[in-house]
């Protein structure tokens, strides 16, 4: 029997996939399950070897029947060190512990008799064998990978392992005559070991979880594990592993296109405007709006402030008054006013709910009086603020007068200041 070649997969460089470009050492390891891939034949082989290493066989032996029961899974672990040469290929050394594979063989046997003799011999007999074999050894193996995004990376794997490859057994038998035994039953133990290389390949995806650690899930087979007469068997390893890595990582400078540069505006040439109010003389129908008003597209502005004479504890509008509103209605008009605010004011004279509610009724009079003349129609709305809001001192009569007016602001304008 020819026995020893073990072939044991390496593991594979794990290197963090990202964009960055990562080079330098890592450590690790991996455990997993080792499929040996034995056949009927494969234990047939192995006990018929035990059993010649034994002197077991002769020319008068012969086996009438076999029956086998064996076990070929295994546990399987390594530990490595590696190098990431480039984002793409990496190098590793391992040390590994593929597993073992074991055997039990049940079988009878006859002797062929040549010369009788007296006594007579042993007409048959039955024997059971033991067989175990298992490796554990160095591996190289180079990695050529493919990332995929920023956290996955694709890899296959070319190694060659070389093995410390043992064979141990037991084989137990028994002569008999008629069925009942004769002489002694013998019991021998033997063990041998040999060392083999053997190349090997693998496939495997790995995801980093960040610069330093990473996890893979692989697949490997190495053919031609072990040859037992004629046949040869081979080993699949699926592992599932850690590795952390140690340097520096070179981060990937990015390329920034040159930003285009942007062609010259010629700025648009500066129109007249004579009052200042952001609006073209030609544009302006208002063409002399105080400074510092808010203006509409048109250039007119947007707060028109009256100065109303009601009589005392009145809200009814004077004459006065009305002849005011007549003119702002007509500009309102002119302007295509949509809709505002009437905002009423008094002095201080008074409590100051006597005079917010008077200054209600009088802002609710000019509502009343534009809708009536057809500006605003249900689009603008009447607020009191009393004594709150003097624009002039109350000590006197003049400035109390300045205080007692309504302000009408056009909201279409846009937001107050």
């Amino acid at each position: 029997m020819r026995f020893g070649k073990i072939a044991l997969v390496a593991l594979v460089a794990f290197a963090t996939p990202a964009m960055a470009e990562r080079t330098g050492f890592y450590i690790g390891g991996d455990i997993g399950q080792s499929n040996w891939n034995l056949s009927q034949q494969d234990a047939n082989n192995l006990s018929s070897g035990l059993a010649d290493q034994v002197n077991f066989y002769n020319p008068t032996i012969n086996v009438t029947s076999t029956s086998n029961k064996f076990s070929d899974t295994s546990t399987t672990y390594s530990f490595f060190v590696g190098y990431q040469l480039r984002r793409w290929l990496a190098v590793e050394a391992a040390w590994m512990d593929l597993g073992s594979t074991s055997v039990q063989t049940n079988a009878t046997y006859t002797y062929t008799v040549v010369n009788p003799i007296f006594p007579p011999p042993p007409t048959g007999g039955s024997y059971r064998a033991k067989s175990q074999f298992e490796s554990t050894g160095w591996a190289l193996s180079a990695l050529p990978m493919l990332p995929i995004g920023d956290a996955w990376n694709l890899y296959g794997r070319l190694g060659y392992y070389m093995g410390d490859n043992k064979l141990s057994g037991r084989f137990q038998g028994q002569d008999t005559r008629a069925g009942v035994a004769v002489g002694s039953p013998y019991d021998v133990k033997l063990s041998d070991s040999d060392n083999s290389g053997v190349f090997l390949w693998g496939l495997g995806a790995s995801y980093t979880w960040n610069e330093r650690v990473s996890m893979r899930l692989e697949y490997d087979n190495i053919a031609d594990v072990a040859e037992v007469g004629n046949n040869k068997s081979d080993v699949e390893r699926f592992t599932l592993g850690l590795a952390y890595r140690f340097g520096s990582v070179e981060e990937a400078v990015p390329v920034v296109a040159e930003a285009p540069v942007a062609a010259a505006v010629a700025e648009p040439a500066k129109c007249s405007d004579q009052d200042g109010d952001g609006v073209c003389d030609a544009d302006d129908k208002c063409p002399n709006t105080p400074a510092g008003d808010r203006v509409g597209p048109f250039g007119c502005s947007c707060d028109v402030v009256i100065r109303t004479h009601f009589a005392f504890d009145s809200a009814e509008l004077t004459a006065e008054d009305k002849a005011t509103l007549d003119t702002v209605a007509a500009r309102l008009k002119e302007l295509q006013f949509v809709e505002g605010t009437a905002t009423g004011h008094t002095d201080s004279v008074g409590t100051a709910e006597y005079n917010q509610k008077l200054s209600e009724r009088r802002a609710q009079a000019v509502v009343d009086y534009l809708a009536a003349k057809g500006v605003g129609q249900g689009r603008m709305k009447a607020i009191g603020m009393g004594l709150t809001k003097p624009i002039a001192t109350n000590e006197t009569e003049e400035g109390r007068a300045q205080n007692r007016r309504v302000t009408i602001r056009r909201t279409d304008c846009g937001p107050a200041e």
